[in-house]
């Protein structure tokens, strides 16, 4: 499943579809202080993306996907911080 809904942590695994994209939407729209875990994922519906830079989640674990480590990471972490350390979750 590319998508784990916690109370205050997302975790996106593989390949997020536009299938993903309301249910995560509506999840950031709903958390106070939501967090987004990407180790596991490696690719990300530029979707699911437009609702994270609406919504700015802070991000808790990095994606270990160059693509997305390089390209879209920074993106997300303009204005909500960098991740704690790459694929690592904190504490």
């Amino acid at each position: 499943m590319p998508l784990e809904l916690g109370d205050n942590t997302a975790t996106l695994t593989g390949v997020v579809t536009v299938d993903e994209v309301e249910e995560l939407a509506s999840w950031l729209r709903a958390t106070a202080k939501p967090r987004v875990n990407l180790r596991k994922c490696n690719h990300l519906h530029t979707g699911a993306l437009q609702a994270m830079l609406r919504f700015r989640p802070k991000v808790s674990a990095a994606p270990t996907d160059a693509f997305l480590a390089g390209q879209v990471l920074p993106l997300l972490v303009g204005s909500s911080g960098m991740p704690t350390r790459q694929g690592s979750e904190p504490p």
